[in-house]
């Protein structure tokens, strides 16, 4: 590893204090976010991260001279005023630098069929309805529908808060401008405006494959969030992902604060049902009257929180969530720069033209050999499915300075999403220390997701240089999902409930039935980078008192008003 892409810094004996205004657990997107919005408003905050870097899936690591990005592949709505660009320019004063990817941010490969994905509703509509014409007046109610669901998650996060205000804010919401349909179901949504499958599947395989489950369990609205936040086209950070975290974690600096990594958590401490700071892994207590878990909901209730000693058990908040769905990520080292690689700037999405069909049939429940499912991405029949449609992205070619860091190199990434099970065997065996079939398992995946990255990209043939695969096992070791999910929970149709009534996720408020404790993150409202910087903005209005609450969502309205420093786009 080396010093461009580590971000926060471990502590020198004895200088972590014993007391901060708050504190937070963990460093991602969502868990800064929060020390940000608390540290702008006057709070002393300490930031504490086990792994060797800060950022959680927007870190950036190294090895032997390639750069890779782990999570962050593109992100929207940062367009000026958007609801992306308002909240990075607050919290970072416009030092991160957003750069667009142009015109085509995905394609889909999809059994042979190829769509893109153009900026704009109407290129977007355009183009189905010139590729599908018998299906015009479905598309147009599509789109339609996919416009009347924009206050959908407006609504959501609003109930998520506790205020009397804020709640009937959103009763209000949700009852004037969220269509029944956006609860519902999207295959189901889907399936009712359109007959022709391809259309179909060309319309629900990025929510499949972007947030990692089968759109018969899928709300229709996180369909309608995804192209709404792409809506304006994609953007990617300049300098890599690792930017994302090194500007945020100064203004938790300037404020007296600090980001410490390597410095796990071993339990939060309560006063009856008030939390009242943390423990570390060495021992070392801090006292805060602010606690922010952005570790996750797992891993906050059954690890960090001590067991309640009376006879009645406390209710489950977990009961009846399911995690999300665990992953595979091969990270690419290529000799030659991206032009001569013809890699593109765009994602690629690639099916054997059923997005659903892996997750559908219990997330491929075969093994490597023998099965009759198709093989990785959607090979031939005659394999097994021991993982799902894949996601190809190379960041190399997004980052504008990346030919000038890195020349004559590049990197890219294939992910998919694997069935639970694959790598169970293996679970509590030791990073650096596995099971000699666990590498098998590792080398079987990689020789067939190189196998398909030579078929969908012939020129990268001969130039891969150097490859690791990580696992469910990794990612649970480094980022302490249970499971190695990416999403943390689920977020299906039983998390988010049918409208009439709350969805089971309605538990995992910000605020939570401990004083003085808050969840930031994805599991507060939604995955991905938009959830979980939003989730961390929840957590940051709660923790906060009226006062602070005030000058916080002044500071949004001034940077949503560009009365605030900016950042502007980079060709």
């Amino acid at each position: 590893m080396t010093r461009g892409v580590l971000v926060g810094r471990r502590p020198a004996p004895g200088e972590v204090a014993d007391a901060y205004d708050a504190v937070v657990i963990g460093s991602g997107a969502g868990g800064l976010t929060t020390a940000v919005c608390l540290a702008r408003q006057g709070r002393r905050v300490a930031v504490f991260e086990q792994h060797y870097t800060a950022g959680g899936y927007t870190h950036a690591y190294r090895r032997r001279g390639w750069e890779w990005d782990v999570g962050i592949h593109y992100v929207g709505q940062l367009a000026p005023r958007e609801p992306v660009r308002v909240l990075s320019d607050y919290l970072t004063g416009g030092a991160l630098r957003w750069a667009p990817l142009g015109d085509l941010y995905d394609e889909y490969r999809l059994g042979g069929e190829v769509h893109r994905a153009p900026v704009g509703f109407d290129a977007y509509r355009a183009g189905l309805i010139a590729r599908f014409p018998a299906e015009r007046a479905g598309i147009e109610a599509l789109f339609r529908l996919i416009a009347r669901c924009r206050a959908t998650m407006p609504a959501l996060a609003l109930g998520r808060l506790s205020g009397p205000v804020a709640r009937r804010l959103a009763r209000l919401l949700r009852a004037a401008a969220v269509p029944p349909e956006a609860l519902r179901p999207a295959r189901e949504v889907v399936a009712g405006l359109v007959r022709d499958e391809r259309l179909r599947q060309a319309v629900l395989t990025p929510s499949v494959l972007l947030l990692a489950d089968s759109s018969s369990r899928l709300p229709f609205f996180l369909l309608a969030v995804l192209f709404e936040h792409f809506r304006t086209g994609a953007w990617y950070p300049v300098g890599g992902s690792a930017a994302i975290a090194r500007a945020l974690a100064e203004p938790v600096r300037a404020a007296g604060g600090e980001v410490f990594v390597r410095t796990p958590v071993a339990r939060i401490t309560l006063d009856g049902t008030r939390a009242t700071g943390v423990v570390l892994a060495d021992g070392t207590r801090v006292r805060a009257p602010v606690v922010v878990s952005a570790a996750g909901a797992h891993h906050t209730y059954r690890t960090l929180l001590p067991r309640p000693s009376g006879a009645a058990p406390e209710p489950d908040p977990l009961e009846g969530l399911r995690n999300g769905y665990p992953f595979v990520l091969l990270f690419l080292g290529l000799d030659g720069d991206p032009a001569e690689l013809g890699l593109p700037r765009h994602n690629l999405m690639v099916t054997d033209g059923d997005c659903d069909a892996f997750f559908d049939a219990g997330a491929g429940k075969g093994v490597l050999d023998g099965g009759t499912g198709p093989a990785p991405g959607g090979g031939p029949a005659g394999s097994a499915a021991p993982t799902s449609g894949l996601f190809l992205s190379f960041s190399c070619a997004k980052d504008p300075t990346w030919t000038a860091r890195h020349p004559g190199r590049s990197t890219g990434e294939i992910l998919a999403f694997v069935d639970p099970e694959l790598f169970a065997p293996f679970r509590g065996s030791r990073w650096r220390d596995r099971d000699p079939e666990y590498l098998a398992l590792k080398a079987a995946l990689t020789e067939r997701l190189l196998d398909r990255l030579y078929r969908e990209l012939p020129r990268t043939r001969g130039r891969v240089a150097y490859h690791e695969l990580g696992t469910p096992l990794t990612a649970e070791h480094f980022a302490g999902w249970p499971g190695g999910s990416l999403y943390g929970l689920a977020k299906d149709v039983a998390a988010f409930g049918d409208g009439h009534g709350p969805g089971l996720a309605d538990r995992l408020r910000p605020r939570t039935a401990h004083e003085g404790l808050y969840l930031a993150g994805q599991d507060v409202l939604a995955g991905g980078f938009m959830g979980a910087v939003t989730g961390g903005l929840l957590a940051a209005h709660e923790a906060l008192d009226r006062r602070g609450r005030a000058r916080l969502w002044t500071g949004l309205l001034a940077s949503a008003t560009g009365r605030s420093r900016g950042a502007s786009d980079l060709a």
